[in-house]
């Protein structure tokens, strides 16, 4: 029998024969089994059964967490075990295997079969809502406030404070997108790329703010130096820069009127001795604390106020005194601002005493007011108003004629009282005068040409 040659047909079909067969064999092996090149949700599931996927997947949802990266390099985490997560994608798998059939299997060769959208987590609402109220993001309390860049005044001028991006979560948004990331299995989150914080309007780098700060220095110029007594005191930016108050949308600022005026007022309740209280040492050594009385310093508002106004307006620059409303003989001088010359009133002793360059000079008895509301002399730091030769001094139930009057306060003063036949001693306790310091003739007579207009007069008791 001859041998017949196979011819390249022979092979042909030799060569087709055995790829079908493969071809057939390989669709047999992946007729219950995802092709080459299947990623389901981004995890290779190749060679895999149905029931081996949703296993892993089943598995995977038990073992899920979510890592939640937080401002401040700050992460927390969202267990399984805190939200009953459960793979709802079963369905979905066992359908795209049965779309796949059996014998497309080459087409995955070509790395084309990845189904990227198949439903992945559900989770117990209940659960989720307890579980993410008690992540520390969600805590107001340890929030840290969002705030924007603004002029602050550093070392002589403006300069543009850092913006403070804060924690302060949109609470409703952080909750959605935390709840979807669950939902989709994502390993983590980033609530900052997610846009979950409250951000701040104006950085550093606003064009408004910079504009503003510059606008701001300029303003940085006057200053006024108070010189009285040993006293002095500086107004300048350091203190007003305070004043300048930025609008809300940083389109300007203006000057805090209450801001100066409250300046101003503290300026005055410090500096002012008139009606306030003095520290006086009387003649026998003692230190008394003296409140109240016309005599003393006052600065006067309104001019103050304008001046400081002017300052602000033109960056002015001066050294003086305040502007005084009312003028004692020294601000800082024995006894505060009552000086060495004044006229004391011992009204416990019923004794009047004069000294002149911080030297008695004059001494006497006298009787003042009765010791009832109506009559009794006040205790005060006053003033001699005027000196007048003779006065006729009446009020209800007298009317008396006087010599060497010297009014020091009100209608209350020094003057003679002929009428008595003593002084001294307790007469002024039922006897007392309707409030002036009464003395012997001669005595009043000396006194008036001591004494001078303005000088100060000390009563006590």
């Amino acid at each position: 029998m001859e041998n017949k040659k196979l011819t390249w047909k022979h092979y042909l079909g030799i060569a087709v024969v055995a790829v079908l067969v493969i071809y057939f064999v390989i669709g047999f092996y992946f007729s219950k089994k995802f092709f080459w090149g299947t990623k389901i949700n981004g995890m290779n599931v190749a060679g895999k059964t149905v029931d081996e996927v949703v296993e892993i997947f089943n598995k995977n949802a038990s073992d899920y967490s979510l890592t939640i990266r937080e401002r401040k390099g700050k992460t927390e985490t969202l267990t399984s075990d805190q939200v009953k997560t459960k793979f709802e994608g079963a369905d979905e798998i066992k359908q795209i295997k049965e779309d796949q059939g059996s014998f497309g299997w080459i087409k995955g060769l070509f790395g084309t079969e990845h189904y990227d959208n198949v439903t992945m987590y559900s989770y117990d609402t209940k659960s989720f809502n307890k579980a993410y109220k008690k992540l520390g993001a969600f805590n107001s309390k340890k929030m840290i406030k969002t705030a924007n860049a603004k002029p602050v005044y550093k070392d002589g001028k403006f300069i543009i404070q850092k913006e403070e991006e804060g924690t302060e979560l949109k609470e409703d948004i952080a909750a959605k997108k935390i709840g979807q990331a669950v939902k989709d299995g994502i390993p983590s989150i980033s609530l900052d790329k997610e846009n979950c914080y409250n951000n701040p309007e104006y950085t550093s780098k606003s064009d408004k703010l910079v504009s503003l700060t510059k606008e701001m220095n300029k303003k940085l110029k006057g200053s006024i130096t108070y010189k009285f007594g040993k006293q002095v005191v500086v107004l300048d930016k350091n203190t007003y820069s305070s004043w300048l108050k930025t609008k809300k949308d940083y389109s300007g600022y203006k000057v805090d009127k209450n801001a100066m005026e409250n300046w101003l007022l503290k300026f005055m309740y410090k500096y002012n001795t008139q009606y306030g209280w003095h520290k006086f040492k009387t003649h026998d050594g003692r230190t008394k604390k003296i409140y109240g009385g016309p005599y003393g310093w006052r600065i006067s508002k309104d001019k103050e106020m304008a001046s400081v106004k002017k300052m602000l307006k033109e960056g002015t620059t001066e050294t003086r005194e305040p502007y005084w409303r009312e003028k004692a003989k020294v601000y800082d001088g024995v006894n505060g601002d009552i000086g060495d010359t004044y006229v004391e009133v011992d009204m416990g002793a019923q004794t009047v005493y004069y000294y002149k360059k911080g030297k008695l000079k004059f001494a006497t008895a006298c009787v003042t007011g009765k010791l009832t509301a109506d009559r009794k002399t006040p205790e005060c730091v006053a003033y001699i108003l005027y000196k007048q030769p003779s006065a006729t001094l009446s009020g209800q139930g007298y009317s008396s004629d006087v010599k060497y009057w010297m009014p020091f306060i009100g209608n209350v003063g020094f003057h003679s009282a002929p009428w008595r036949g003593s002084f001294g001693g307790s007469e002024y306790v039922s006897n007392g005068s309707h409030g002036c310091v009464n003395l012997p003739t001669s005595s009043a007579a000396t006194l008036y040409k001591l004494v001078s207009q303005g000088d100060p007069v000390v009563t006590y008791y």
